[in-house]
């Protein structure tokens, strides 16, 4: 989209194209845009991205995984932590916690969000994920949207591979195995009449 107005690289007037992920920032030429990239990029956000809020024993009215645009002012951005297995398979995932109790009770225990902490070389989550982690927020650390589905699945890989710890293996975590993963997890949600995962890609 063109329109005129100050360059944000040269300062220049003139009819200008806006970025197209966070439509905020404007240039007159693709060199500006392209050398302005390093100064722009930690600033670069969509004006709202979807995301999943998680809540936890106390709050999971409207269902498990709902669906929330997150704004640009979100602390998430700023505050939230990497999900470990997730950035290991190549789909890193950012998780934040609305709040930080000292002892909640297990009103504010949140399991899923405690599976998606876990390290992936000892199925451990660390101490301050294991108990009242509360309701979260999870979003994509690439911007895209993240839908349901695919929060479900990427929860029950991590679900997955504390079974395989539990039974006292050691699983070998890769991209090429979460895909393959992903593929039979979507199959059998449709062979089980959950017609919402037709849509979701593979891999995610």
């Amino acid at each position: 989209m063109s329109t005129s107005a100050q360059c944000t690289k040269c300062s220049r007037v003139a009819t200008l194209s806006q970025c197209s992920r966070c439509k905020s920032a404007k240039y007159c030429s693709t060199e500006c845009q392209r050398t302005d990239w390093p100064s722009h990029r930690p600033q670069c956000r969509p004006p709202s991205i979807q995301g999943i809020v998680i809540g936890c024993n106390n709050d999971r009215y409207g269902g498990t995984f709902r669906p929330i645009d997150i704004q640009p002012t979100h602390p998430i951005h700023s505050a939230g932590q990497v999900s470990p297995v997730s950035r290991v398979v190549g789909l890193p995932i950012i998780i934040y916690r609305h709040t930080h109790a000292d002892d909640g009770g297990t009103e504010l225990d949140n399991l899923i969000a405690t599976h998606l902490m876990i390290d992936p070389t000892d199925g451990y989550a660390p101490l301050d994920w294991q108990r009242a982690v509360g309701t979260v927020t999870v979003k994509r650390e690439d911007g895209q949207p993240l839908s349901p589905e695919a929060i479900e699945t990427i929860w029950m890989y991590n679900d997955h591979l504390l079974n395989l710890f539990g039974d006292g293996r050691t699983p070998h975590v890769t991209r090429d195995r979460f895909r393959k993963y992903c593929k039979k997890y979507k199959e059998e949600r449709l062979l089980n009449g959950y017609d919402s995962f037709r849509d979701m890609p593979v891999p995610l």
